[in-house]
């Protein structure tokens, strides 16, 4: 089971959107875990796995602005990879700005 973060003017073959990111069943630990340090909607949308999201671009930059913040926090590796994931993932559609498409595979 896979979430797949693909940035676009819609997350259909026939949009081709770009895909920027997957996330693992196996990583939502990590997820809990950020979460549990920054309360944050973007993170709790995205941990729903089973359930498609879709976000714009001012909701892009909010994320942004809230997950920032905790690169300069010290954790562990695994939630650290997590995050400069999620990082890079809202960069690239902000940088685009088009929206986030997260689609459960």
């Amino acid at each position: 089971m896979a979430f797949d973060l693909m940035v676009g003017t819609g997350w259909r073959v026939k949009d081709q959107p770009s895909m920027v990111g997957t996330i693992e069943f196996d990583e939502l630990p990590q997820l809990s875990h950020l979460l549990k340090r920054q309360d944050c909607f973007f993170l709790h949308r995205i941990s729903n796995l089973f359930e498609d999201q879709q976000f714009s671009v001012a909701e892009i930059a909010q994320a942004l602005d809230q997950l920032l913040p905790l690169l300069t926090r010290p954790m562990p590796e695994a939630e650290r990879a997590m995050l400069h994931k999620l990082i890079a993932v809202l960069a690239f559609a902000q940088s685009r700005r088009q929206p986030l498409f997260g689609v459960a595979d």
